[in-house]
């Protein structure tokens, strides 16, 4: 059979020991030794092995010659792993994973419904794992902090409204024409935009424990996420380099470069040259097939595939304190500072060097001449108020109080000086 003809799917089965000891070298003999087309990412408590499966619950492995064989079914892989005392669970229908999960949702469904009785609900949540009355927990539901770091074209003005809907103090730094947020959340997030000129926006999750992911929200409205880390230690069973047929090393290849599903994130988001796609997908790559290695380097490759300088993606993940700090004060201060800010702050940064923004930013820095047109303003509103027209004195109005607001943020920002 062709590659071509091959249709099968990565399952990820675990391998348990009975004895309780590491099932990692019996597991990758009975693998080798049945020449499976599998791989090993090391898991807690127990192993996590990826096979390709067909449709039929044949296990995809080679003969001899090095061609691709399924006359190995999922079932009879299972017996050669119980006779070397290891419980291989693919989660396939005859496993009976589907009676297990269906059992432990009622059991956590039958728990849940204690909670409506204060006396049941700590007795209950504890058999599954949750604190019973620890100490400083008020919350056991609540999650850890996800430190978040977002890459974009914004300026400050979303930094000040994130701060205040996730009542958390956002961390704002520039270089050229990108900046980063960065602060720490338990909430549900998202990106704030301001339209497709923000993009892309590159937002970083990094979570108390766990793999870190990626979420890639692109200039045409289509978001994308990647897992850098998800793969990162998972390596082949067989020497790719040794199989005697290219047509099955490069299935093999295939398998392991693309489980991660970085190349169809990628298809999805339609950036075209705007990312370096092959860097992307090195940064997503098990490291034993060439993928860049260390947790944080992988991080760094990916972001910077985007076209985000070394120099801000260095800083905003690292440890060190960012140049300006903005903290949640309420929403009238924050609605103030965003009228302080002005349009110099509302703007994208790939369009501060136009001529609106230039002139909003000349006149910052020459206050008096920014009065003086607020005050000409002023007299031009007092003037068509006293009108006859109807649409004059309407204009007028809208241009008193025009000024008057101008008049104010100037004042303020003159006495800030």
């Amino acid at each position: 059979m062709s590659a071509e003809q091959i249709a099968f799917q990565i399952a990820f089965a675990s391998v348990e020991s009975a004895d309780g000891s590491d099932p990692r070298v019996r597991a990758e003999g009975i693998l080798r030794s049945q020449r499976v087309l599998a791989a090993i990412r090391p898991g807690e408590p127990e192993l996590i092995v990826l096979l390709p499966v067909t449709e039929s619950a044949d296990v995809v492995a080679l003969d001899a010659e090095g061609a691709l064989r399924f006359d190995l079914s999922a079932a009879r892989l299972g017996e050669l792993f119980a006779a070397a005392g290891l419980t291989l669970l693919l989660g396939l229908a005859d496993d009976g994973g589907d009676d297990g999960d269906a059992e432990l949702e009622q059991e956590f469904a039958d728990a849940f419904e204690q909670l409506d009785d204060p006396a049941e609900a700590p007795h209950e949540l504890s058999a599954f794992g949750m604190p019973e009355g620890a100490e400083g927990a008020d919350d056991p539901f609540a999650p850890d902090p996800v430190r978040v770091v977002e890459f974009s074209r914004r300026g400050p003005w979303a930094a000040r409204l994130t701060a205040q809907l996730l009542d958390t103090p956002v961390e704002y730094l520039e270089d050229r024409t990108w900046s980063a947020y960065r602060y720490a959340t338990g909430r549900v997030h998202t990106a704030i935009s301001g339209g497709a000129s923000d993009g892309p926006i590159i937002e970083v999750n990094v979570p108390h424990d766990g793999d870190a992911w990626v979420e890639v929200s692109g200039p045409h409205g289509r978001t994308a996420m990647f897992w850098p880390d998800a793969e990162r230690l998972t390596r082949p069973v067989l020497e790719i380099d040794e199989i005697a047929l290219a047509s099955s090393a490069e299935v093999y290849r295939r398998m392991l470069s693309e489980i991660d599903g970085a190349r169809e994130e990628l298809a999805e988001l339609a950036m075209a040259d705007a990312v370096d796609a092959d860097a992307v997908r090195r940064a997503c790559l098990p490291e034993s097939l060439g993928g860049v290695a260390g947790e944080r380097e992988r991080l760094h490759a990916l972001v910077t595939a985007f076209g985000v300088p070394e120099s801000l993606v260095t800083a905003a993940l690292s440890e060190v304190g960012l140049g300006r700090r903005y903290a949640p004060r309420g929403w009238p201060h924050a609605i103030g500072e965003l009228l302080l800010g002005g349009i110099g702050e509302m703007v994208p940064l790939t369009r501060r060097d136009r001529p609106v923004p230039r002139a909003a930013r000349l006149l910052r820095k020459r206050p008096l001449l920014g009065i003086a047109l607020s005050t000409a303003e002023l007299a031009v509103g007092v003037g068509l108020g006293r009108g006859r027209s109807r649409a004059g004195r309407a204009i007028g109005i809208l241009l008193l109080i025009d000024a008057i607001v101008d008049l104010t943020i100037w004042a303020i920002r003159i006495r800030r000086r």
